[in-house]
Protein backbone atom coordinates (compact mmCIF):
# COMPACT_ATOMS: atom_id res chain seq x y z
CA UNK A 1 0.00 0.00 0.00
CA UNK A 2 1.33 2.97 -0.67
CA UNK A 3 1.71 5.58 1.70
CA UNK A 4 -0.11 9.14 1.70
CA UNK A 5 1.00 11.81 0.01
CA UNK A 6 2.61 15.28 1.77
CA UNK A 7 0.93 17.81 -0.02
CA UNK A 8 -0.68 21.82 1.00
CA UNK A 9 -4.28 22.91 0.33
CA UNK A 10 -2.07 26.22 -0.49
CA UNK A 11 -1.52 27.43 -4.03
CA UNK A 12 1.58 26.53 -5.84
CA UNK A 13 2.79 30.25 -4.54
CA UNK A 14 3.12 28.93 -1.42
CA UNK A 15 3.89 25.14 -1.83
CA UNK A 16 7.70 25.08 -1.84
CA UNK A 17 7.36 27.15 1.35
CA UNK A 18 5.14 24.43 3.23
CA UNK A 19 7.28 21.06 1.71
CA UNK A 20 10.23 23.12 3.45
CA UNK A 21 8.32 23.45 6.64
CA UNK A 22 7.71 19.43 6.41
CA UNK A 23 11.46 18.63 5.47
CA UNK A 24 12.28 20.67 8.19
CA UNK A 25 10.37 18.84 10.57
CA UNK A 26 11.70 15.80 9.43
CA UNK A 27 15.27 16.10 9.48
CA UNK A 28 14.70 17.52 13.21
CA UNK A 29 12.84 14.76 14.52
CA UNK A 30 15.27 12.17 12.88
CA UNK A 31 18.23 14.63 14.56
CA UNK A 32 16.29 14.50 17.82
CA UNK A 33 15.54 10.66 18.07
CA UNK A 34 19.81 10.12 17.46
CA UNK A 35 20.39 12.01 20.06
CA UNK A 36 18.68 9.77 21.67
CA UNK A 37 20.40 6.52 20.86
CA UNK A 38 16.83 5.70 18.63
CA UNK A 39 16.36 4.97 14.95
CA UNK A 40 12.80 6.17 13.44
CA UNK A 41 10.96 3.91 11.16
CA UNK A 42 9.05 5.85 7.91
CA UNK A 43 6.05 4.37 9.73
CA UNK A 44 6.99 6.57 12.50
CA UNK A 45 7.59 9.46 10.50
CA UNK A 46 4.22 9.35 8.68
CA UNK A 47 2.85 8.66 11.74
CA UNK A 48 4.09 11.93 13.36
CA UNK A 49 2.97 14.20 10.51
CA UNK A 50 -0.21 12.68 10.83
CA UNK A 51 -0.48 13.62 14.18
CA UNK A 52 0.70 17.27 13.66
CA UNK A 53 -1.72 17.82 10.74
CA UNK A 54 1.53 18.09 8.18
CA UNK A 55 -0.32 15.52 5.89
CA UNK A 56 -2.23 17.24 3.42
CA UNK A 57 -4.11 16.33 -0.13
CA UNK A 58 -4.97 18.21 -2.90
CA UNK A 59 -8.87 18.02 -4.11
CA UNK A 60 -7.42 15.58 -6.76
CA UNK A 61 -5.54 13.58 -4.35
CA UNK A 62 -2.19 14.48 -5.78
CA UNK A 63 0.21 14.71 -3.21
CA UNK A 64 4.31 14.18 -2.92
CA UNK A 65 5.04 10.86 -1.24
CA UNK A 66 6.75 10.38 2.30
CA UNK A 67 9.20 8.23 0.88
CA UNK A 68 10.49 10.56 -1.92
CA UNK A 69 10.86 13.69 0.38
CA UNK A 70 13.13 11.45 2.94
CA UNK A 71 14.77 10.08 -0.19
CA UNK A 72 15.79 13.64 -1.18
CA UNK A 73 16.68 14.43 2.33
CA UNK A 74 19.27 11.63 2.60
CA UNK A 75 20.76 12.79 -0.35
CA UNK A 76 21.03 16.69 0.15
CA UNK A 77 21.71 16.29 3.53
CA UNK A 78 25.44 15.56 5.39
CA UNK A 79 24.19 13.75 7.93
CA UNK A 80 20.58 11.94 7.25
CA UNK A 81 21.02 8.04 6.95
CA UNK A 82 18.48 5.29 5.33
CA UNK A 83 19.00 1.76 6.50
CA UNK A 84 16.57 -1.17 5.31
CA UNK A 85 15.41 -4.11 7.38
CA UNK A 86 12.64 -6.72 7.43
CA UNK A 87 10.05 -3.97 8.68
CA UNK A 88 9.93 -0.18 7.36
CA UNK A 89 12.95 1.40 6.39
CA UNK A 90 14.08 3.50 9.36
CA UNK A 91 16.49 6.50 9.16
CA UNK A 92 19.31 8.20 11.22
CA UNK A 93 21.76 11.44 12.10
CA UNK A 94 25.51 10.24 11.98
CA UNK A 95 25.63 13.13 13.92
CA UNK A 96 24.72 11.20 16.88
CA UNK A 97 25.59 7.75 15.98
CA UNK A 98 27.91 5.02 13.39
CA UNK A 99 26.44 2.91 11.13
CA UNK A 100 27.65 -0.03 13.15
CA UNK A 101 25.52 1.28 16.21
CA UNK A 102 22.61 1.95 14.22
CA UNK A 103 22.80 -1.36 12.30
CA UNK A 104 22.62 -2.77 15.86
CA UNK A 105 19.37 -0.69 16.65
CA UNK A 106 17.92 -2.05 13.36
CA UNK A 107 18.44 -5.63 14.41
CA UNK A 108 17.19 -5.06 17.64
CA UNK A 109 13.83 -4.27 15.99
CA UNK A 110 14.07 -7.38 13.79
CA UNK A 111 14.08 -9.59 17.36
CA UNK A 112 16.24 -11.29 19.53
CA UNK A 113 17.38 -13.76 17.60
CA UNK A 114 18.57 -11.70 14.83
CA UNK A 115 20.28 -9.23 16.74
CA UNK A 116 22.50 -12.07 18.53
CA UNK A 117 23.41 -13.90 14.95
CA UNK A 118 24.11 -10.80 13.09
CA UNK A 119 26.10 -9.43 15.41
CA UNK A 120 27.97 -12.63 15.41
CA UNK A 121 28.29 -12.94 11.86
CA UNK A 122 29.19 -9.48 11.13
CA UNK A 123 32.24 -9.70 13.74
CA UNK A 124 33.27 -13.00 12.14
CA UNK A 125 33.02 -12.34 8.87
CA UNK A 126 34.70 -8.65 9.10
CA UNK A 127 36.77 -8.71 11.56
CA UNK A 128 37.63 -12.49 11.68
CA UNK A 129 36.51 -13.11 15.62
CA UNK A 130 34.31 -14.32 18.16
CA UNK A 131 31.97 -12.72 20.20
CA UNK A 132 31.99 -12.61 23.89
CA UNK A 133 28.54 -13.86 25.08
CA UNK A 134 28.89 -11.01 27.92
CA UNK A 135 29.05 -8.44 25.03
CA UNK A 136 24.85 -8.95 24.75
CA UNK A 137 24.21 -7.89 28.38
CA UNK A 138 26.03 -4.44 27.94
CA UNK A 139 24.49 -1.49 25.86
CA UNK A 140 23.41 -1.09 22.98
CA UNK A 141 22.19 -4.84 23.30
CA UNK A 142 21.19 -4.69 27.03
CA UNK A 143 20.08 -7.85 27.44
CA UNK A 144 19.51 -10.57 30.46
CA UNK A 145 22.63 -13.01 30.62
CA UNK A 146 19.83 -15.74 31.50
CA UNK A 147 17.54 -14.39 28.36
CA UNK A 148 20.92 -14.68 25.76
CA UNK A 149 21.40 -18.30 26.15
CA UNK A 150 17.48 -19.32 26.36
CA UNK A 151 17.68 -17.46 22.55
CA UNK A 152 21.04 -19.52 21.91
CA UNK A 153 19.30 -22.80 22.64
CA UNK A 154 16.23 -21.55 20.80
CA UNK A 155 18.49 -20.76 17.83
CA UNK A 156 19.99 -24.03 18.29
CA UNK A 157 16.43 -25.66 16.98
CA UNK A 158 15.86 -22.94 14.40
CA UNK A 159 16.06 -23.25 10.84
CA UNK A 160 18.14 -20.43 9.56
CA UNK A 161 20.65 -20.23 12.74
CA UNK A 162 22.62 -23.54 12.36
CA UNK A 163 26.30 -21.27 11.75
CA UNK A 164 26.22 -20.16 15.20
CA UNK A 165 27.98 -21.51 17.51
CA UNK A 166 28.96 -21.49 20.81
CA UNK A 167 32.32 -22.50 22.42
CA UNK A 168 33.96 -22.10 25.68
CA UNK A 169 37.68 -21.05 26.54
CA UNK A 170 39.95 -22.28 29.48
CA UNK A 171 38.91 -19.57 31.81
CA UNK A 172 35.15 -20.60 31.27
CA UNK A 173 34.34 -17.84 29.03
CA UNK A 174 31.80 -18.28 26.54
CA UNK A 175 32.14 -17.01 22.79
CA UNK A 176 30.00 -16.85 20.06
CA UNK A 177 31.18 -17.63 16.39
CA UNK A 178 29.87 -18.44 12.76
CA UNK A 179 30.55 -21.33 11.04
CA UNK A 180 30.06 -19.80 8.14
CA UNK A 181 33.07 -17.29 8.56
CA UNK A 182 35.45 -18.96 10.80
CA UNK A 183 36.74 -22.01 10.85
CA UNK A 184 36.78 -23.71 14.18
CA UNK A 185 39.84 -24.72 15.20
CA UNK A 186 40.90 -20.81 14.67
CA UNK A 187 37.36 -19.07 16.01
CA UNK A 188 38.78 -21.37 19.30
CA UNK A 189 42.61 -20.20 19.24
CA UNK A 190 40.71 -16.70 18.76
CA UNK A 191 38.38 -17.22 22.10
CA UNK A 192 41.47 -18.10 24.31
CA UNK A 193 44.06 -15.55 22.76
CA UNK A 194 40.70 -12.96 23.67
CA UNK A 195 39.81 -14.23 26.71
CA UNK A 196 43.03 -15.19 28.26
CA UNK A 197 46.32 -14.98 26.08
CA UNK A 198 46.13 -11.13 25.75
CA UNK A 199 45.50 -10.97 29.64
CA UNK A 200 49.02 -12.47 30.19
CA UNK A 201 50.82 -10.99 27.52
CA UNK A 202 50.03 -7.81 27.45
Amino acid sequence: MKAPAIMERAGKEDRTGLRDAVAARVSAVIRERSAAAELISEAEILSLLNDEHLMFLDADGTGEDITVILARLVQESEDLQKLSGAGSPCHYSSYYMTEAYAQILLRKREGPLQLIAETVRQNACAYQRPVPLDIFTLPPFNLAYDKVLEYLALMAQTTGYDDIVMTSTSASGIYLYSTSHLETEHALMLAEWLDVGQAVNP
